[in-house]
């Protein structure tokens, strides 16, 4: 997959999980097939799998409070 995009997991409240790959949140549920509103309706997400760009960001932002 592209890796301009971060693999998130979606856990919803009856115990489904879904994968999918997006920019954000956003766009991972709207590649799915559900509305952005979605998200308000989840228990909780992962990431799974950051683009390489958020993931140096990360790291920045982890050594500043170090």
């Amino acid at each position: 997959m592209a890796e301009d995009t971060t693999l998130f997991r979606f856990h919803w409240p009856d115990g489904v999980t879904a994968e999918g790959r997006g920019l954000d949140v956003a766009d991972a549920l709207e590649k799915l097939g559900f509305g952005a509103e979605a998200a308000k309706t989840l228990v909780y997400y992962e990431v799974l799998q950051e683009t390489p760009e958020d993931q140096a960001r990360n790291e920045m932002i982890k050594d500043a409070y170090r």
